[in-house]
């Protein structure tokens, strides 16, 4: 971040209220201190989107000398526009969800990695912790998450996604960028929000050292929550891709193509009688649904 010194960093913690909260915000506060004692002024907020308020996360920031943030209307666009809200003049902005943990070093690696790379944006890897009973079609876990992987620091080649991210908020407030509420119930904001920051040029990376750990709810963990994720994640990339213009005929025929792959997979699974083959199928299937279902919603306002 060669463009300026970046000297104030503001950590969001979204939360429904429904995980357990201790644990992570010791280890978040604790990554927080080290970087005081870099030079950093940083600042830990607990943005709270239960429905009514969880005095447990109220307890759980009190705890740990966290701010807590209650956002009252419910909405994944609802508590990210929170944070930029709660972040005020910081100089950035990062972001970690409630069923994630940082590895040691996390937001030292974040903030001398995007520093190194003059980066508007810095992600890094979500790595899934599979349960040792898990089914047999969750596998590796790279159907739970897909961005686990590891691999050199430098330019990001896929979408920026908002569960493990380092956001300078210089070029947000320029562009006066909000996350989208048409995603509020579905997902994708993040998507829509980084693919208009990246049309306008920001430079965006991937830092392998600034890694998270993630656990799945158990609801992740069923194929029926597993359709569920992928036709919401279609649902919400075609909102994404509707409110950037994308060529939608060409897309679409890439969706009927990935339908047609997961038709494909099914079918291979029940001849081959493989559980793991079955869920990409139906993942797919689901997938390619959701986006289709989105487009033939009528269009209101942004979404």
């Amino acid at each position: 971040m060669a463009r300026m010194a970046v000297r104030s960093v503001v950590i969001a913690v979204p939360t429904l209220g429904a995980r357990p909260l201790p644990a992570l915000l010791a280890a978040v506060a604790g990554q927080a201190a080290l970087a005081r004692q870099r030079g950093y002024e940083v600042r830990v907020a607990l943005l709270d989107n239960s429905p009514a308020g969880s005095a447990a996360a109220r307890r759980a920031a009190a705890g740990h000398g966290v701010e807590y943030v209650r956002v009252p209307e419910r909405g994944f666009a609802q508590v990210r526009n929170a944070a930029l809200d709660t972040a005020g003049d910081a100089d950035v902005l990062v972001f970690i969800d409630d069923d994630e943990f940082p590895v040691p070093g996390w937001l030292l690696a974040f903030l001398d990695g995007a520093r190194t790379h003059a980066a508007d944006v810095a992600v890094g890897p979500v790595r899934v912790a599979v349960p040792e009973r898990a089914p047999a079609w969750v596998a590796d876990g790279a159907l739970l998450r897909s961005c686990g992987g590891s691999r050199p620091d430098g330019p990001l080649t896929g979408p920026a996604y908002s569960g493990n991210t380092l956001l300078r908020l210089a070029p947000v407030r320029a562009a006066g960028l909000r996350f989208g509420a048409e995603f509020d119930r579905v997902g994708g904001e993040d998507t829509a929000f980084f693919g208009e920051l990246a049309e306008r040029g920001a430079h965006m990376v991937w830092i392998d050292a600034a890694a998270v750990a993630e656990t799945p709810d158990p609801d992740r963990l069923t194929l029926r929550g597993l359709v569920r994720r992928f036709y919401l994640s279609g649902y919400g990339n075609a909102l994404a891709d509707r409110a950037a213009r994308r060529p939608l005929l060409h897309l679409g025929a890439r969706r009927a193509g990935r339908a047609l792959r997961g038709l494909g997979r099914l079918a291979a699974a029940v001849v081959l009688a493989r559980a793991p083959l079955a869920a990409r199928g139906l993942a797919d299937v689901a997938f390619a649904g959701g986006w289709w279902a989105a487009l033939a919603r009528p269009r209101t306002g942004r979404g």
